[in-house]
């Protein structure tokens, strides 16, 4: 029986072995300049959620009776509970046209099309991401506003 003052140790849900950190990206050919009026695209299965990219956006799950979290997209509808997402998550922010993905010291990570995302620092997001919240899948999609 474990010492009771031994905490346990929570490994990254789904990390393969050996897996390697996302690498730096550059913007894509074709990429758009956004600007707030834009929105980002949250796809869950057959669910869409769409928020403006204006502000920061906080990524995570509003636990029951923590009516003081300020999370801009709740995962708990998502199976963000189940799935390992931590209460403040992740935080998506716009900078000079670009979105950025930044893991917040999650305890179960974030991953962009399969790679490690290293906690605190800001990766760049593009238009048909699949981002993994833990073991939660969400599509990203680039909304521009009507002419």
């Amino acid at each position: 029986m474990p010492d009771e003052k031994e905490k346990p140790q929570t490994n990254y849900l789904n990390m393969p072995t050996g897996a390697e950190p996302m690498p730096d990206r550059e913007p894509g050919p074709g990429t758009n300049v956004l600007a707030p009026s834009w929105r980002v695209a949250f796809k869950f299965g057959t669910e869409t959620v769409a928020l403006p990219v204006g502000d920061p956006i906080v990524v995570g799950r509003i636990a029951e009776g923590s009516e003081g979290d300020q999370i801009n997209l709740d995962l708990s509808a998502h199976g963000g509970y189940q799935g390992g997402v931590s209460r403040k998550h992740a935080l998506i922010t716009l900078y000079e046209g670009a979105l950025y993905i930044e893991d917040l010291g999650s305890t179960n990570g974030t991953r962009i099309n399969g790679f490690q995302l290293t906690q605190n620092r800001k990766y760049r997001l593009r238009d048909g991401d699949e981002v993994e919240f833990a073991r939660l899948r969400v599509g990203i999609r680039f909304i521009r506003p009507p002419s």
